[in-house]
């Protein structure tokens, strides 16, 4: 018995390939505690940070970890984590929480995800030439397809991302799409889903070399279903190009958004002097 194919409809999700874990943690810094300890225990907790962070930065190991200072929202860093597996990303938490500096910072919100490149475009081509109700000849055809774009170079690069060096701010916020009565995202057939990313991913497009963007899916993973992480040369890139894409149809009919984050990454300059007047901003 054959099964019954599946419909060019909202049955049909897009297929998508995953890359590194990410932790987007938003923590408070116990000023008070720090400024009221023993200068010499202030002096050993800043070092930590200093070590710990160097030591994330990279190194032998896949993935990094970012420390960027915020301004707004009751949050004074974003710490962003990437890691090959869920397992290290667990370890990098541990590692913060039982160094001295972890005594003082405390997490306000963690969010959960894996970097994530939705193929739209891929399952349109697919299925206009494999049945997808013919689950053998649709499974193989589509692990031949995402083997094939994992081997590309870019497509990697996307799963791995580095923050460019000469984009030291970064934004970040959770997203949705909706899903109410006659506006919902779910309901829509491939072929709309398809053309609507499309043209917001031209849109996008537009503002390369200026924006560094990682999209990292949460479904059954955390609270909302996507993050976004961007990084830019100059903060205002942020408002330029999240204000055009709010007129997108894709943003305009389908997206709901949640807290916004922005700040500056630290350089390891910086952690010794968090408690001087005299620290650079």
């Amino acid at each position: 018995m054959t099964s019954r194919p599946l419909p060019h409809s909202s049955e049909l999700p897009p297929a998508s390939l995953e890359g590194w874990y990410v932790l987007h943690q938003s923590i408070e810094l116990d000023w008070a505690g720090l400024k009221g300890a023993d200068p010499a225990e202030t002096r050993a907790a800043l070092r930590s940070f200093a070590a710990l962070a160097e030591r994330w930065s990279g190194g032998s190991e896949p993935g990094w970890s970012g420390v960027y200072r915020v301004t707004g929202g009751g949050i004074d860093f974003l710490i962003l984590h990437f890691r090959d597996t869920f397992d290290r990303l667990v370890e990098a938490v541990r590692e913060l929480k039982l160094s001295a500096w972890g005594d003082h910072a405390l997490v306000r919100e963690e969010y959960l995800s894996v970097v994530e490149l939705g193929l739209y475009s891929l399952t349109r081509e697919l299925s206009g030439r494999i049945d997808p109700g013919d689950r053998e000849a649709w499974d193989a055809a589509l692990t031949d397809a995402l083997a094939e774009e994992r081997g590309k170079g870019y497509v990697r690069r996307r799963l791995e991302p580095r923050q460019p060096e000469h984009m030291p701010y970064v934004c970040y916020y959770p997203m949705d799409k909706r899903r109410n009565p006659g506006q919902n995202w779910y309901r829509l057939s491939l072929e709309e889903r398809a053309e609507l990313m499309a043209a917001h991913g031209r849109l996008g497009r537009r503002f390369a070399g200026r924006i560094s963007q990682v999209i990292s899916g949460s479904m059954g993973l955390d609270d909302w279903e996507w993050a976004v992480t961007l990084w830019a040369g100059d903060p205002l890139e942020f408002k330029a190009i999240i204000s055009e894409m709010r007129y997108d149809a894709a943003s305009a009919d389908y997206a709901e958004f949640g807290p916004f984050l922005v700040g500056k990454r630290m350089p390891e300059t910086e952690y010794e002097t968090l408690l001087s007047s005299e620290a650079t901003p």
